[in-house]
């Protein structure tokens, strides 16, 4: 398989069928439990529908576990169509173009560590740790009074001001990354001309809107507009190839 095709294939993969994937589990990823009732007492069972926590359904902590360790290989995946974009403007578009997508790319690997390590802390981690909890609660093996305990220390941890799953330094830098890192990207491919306006905003809305959460509804509006501005472009270099080849 030649190099174009391999991009060509990694295109799809990491910037449609990923973010289209990610788009329909964050729908069942739930919100703003962390002050009432509590991270714990939220997330340890199953719960019914509640727009107070946005998610269409959370089947337990299996599923929170189960989410995780899809979203994660995904995320990554994501990460790699951000730099398959910026690869797009070569030294031939200007020193700003060229520039931007270097910073583009260096602001894309920030985001690739740290949402990796909020994911690893916040979502399969304490999954398992939920998990084992319950097994270890319904077991005889933790006493309720034990149990609380557990509870205060995960409730503690998912609100730590360094690692935590809101508001923390690692989920403030994941988020700041990856919009810093669409508002460079499209400035970059904007310079250089490599990309039809519409698309841009679609992959600024993507930037926007993980800032603020991948949770729904942030999350799948975010990579639905990322996965339209990818096929956006890709039909417009179709376009341009096609009219090109008949002039």
């Amino acid at each position: 398989m030649s190099n174009e095709a391999v991009r060509k294939a990694l295109w799809w993969i990491c910037l449609v069928v990923a973010p289209l994937v990610l788009l329909v589990i964050e729908l069942y990823h739930p919100a703003g439990f962390t002050s009432d009732p509590g991270m714990f007492e939220y997330l340890h069972k199953a719960q019914p529908y509640d727009p107070q926590f946005k998610a269409l359904a959370y089947p337990g902590p299996h599923w929170w576990f189960a989410l995780h360790m899809i979203q994660t290989p995904l995320v990554a995946m994501v990460a790699v169509g951000l730099w398959l974009v910026a690869r797009r403007v070569d030294r031939n578009d200007g020193s700003l173009a060229v520039v931007s997508s270097w910073l583009s790319r260096v602001a894309t690997f920030v985001f690739l560590i740290y949402y990796t390590s909020l994911d690893s802390i916040g979502g399969s981690g304490l999954g398992r740790a939920l998990i084992h909890t319950n097994e270890l609660a319904a077991s005889g093996a933790l006493t309720p009074e034990q149990v609380k305990g557990v509870e205060l220390v995960l409730n503690t941890n998912w609100a730590d001001a360094w690692v935590g799953g809101v508001g923390s330094f690692i989920s403030l830098t994941g988020s700041w990354a990856v919009f810093a890192s669409t508002v460079l990207l499209a400035l970059a491919l904007l310079v250089g001309k490599k990309a039809p306006w519409p698309a841009l905003v679609l992959l600024l809305v993507f930037g926007w809107e993980l800032q603020m959460s991948h949770t729904n509804p942030h999350g799948p509006i975010a990579f639905g507009a990322l996965a339209v501005a990818a096929v956006w472009i890709w039909s417009s270099d179709r376009r341009s190839a096609s009219m090109a080849a008949t002039m």
